[in-house]
């Protein structure tokens, strides 16, 4: 009698992931909970490979610059924006700048290429408007299928750089519409910091 073959398991797609972070959010709001629920999740979709080839493709003439100029496409949008994911595309040379995101919460991995981060705290006391002494904590370079997160307001400020000279693609998690939001950008060395409105839009919409 000839065995059955093997059923492959079902891929772990954008849809799949979207499902289990909404399951998720419905029951965790604390960031120091729900994320270590989410990172099994993105490493799972990483490691998976479903990731469709048109989101790997940055759109044509971008450069590097600090926070701007990189593609970015929406996967999946949670309602009233509880949460998006999201890929985000660097050039080469490309990063995003010292910055936080406004108390958001964000669950990052590298889909392909590699990532570097560093990551800050503050040493003032937020009395000072516009002014921040920051001190680096730690520096990571991420790989495929690597994971990380921002947390407000112990491990929320930090910096992306794609060091090398080909394009980097990561998906994110993100507690919110990054393209609505204001976010705080630091000059570390000048001890500053301002607030940005984004100009960014999704590419593919």
């Amino acid at each position: 009698m000839t065995p059955e073959p093997l059923r492959q398991a079902d891929p772990y797609t954008v849809e799949r992931l979207a499902a289990d972070v909404l399951a998720a959010v419905a029951t965790e709001t604390d960031q120091a909970h729900l994320i270590p629920r989410l990172e099994p999740l993105l490493a799972r979709f990483l490691a998976a490979g479903t990731l469709p080839e048109r989101y790997c493709q940055p759109v044509a003439g971008r450069v590097a610059t600090d926070h701007q100029d990189f593609t970015l496409y929406r996967l999946y949008r949670a309602e009233g924006d509880r949460f998006n994911i999201m890929v985000a595309i660097w050039p080469p040379g490309g990063g995003t700048g010292v910055h936080d995101h406004a108390g958001n919460w964000v669950v990052e991995g590298v889909y392909r290429n590699g990532l570097h981060t560093i990551r800050y705290v503050r040493e003032d006391d937020g009395s000072r408007a516009g002014q921040a002494r920051l001190r680096q904590t730690e520096a990571l370079d991420l790989k495929p299928g690597d994971v990380a997160h921002v947390r407000h307001p112990d491990r929320a400020i930090h910096d992306f750089i794609n060091r090398s000279d080909q394009p980097t693609v990561s998906v994110h998690i993100y507690g919110g519409d990054i393209t609505q939001e204001t976010l705080n950008y630091f000059d570390v060395a000048a001890g500053t910091y301002a607030a940005v409105s984004h100009d960014l839009k999704y590419d593919n919409e």
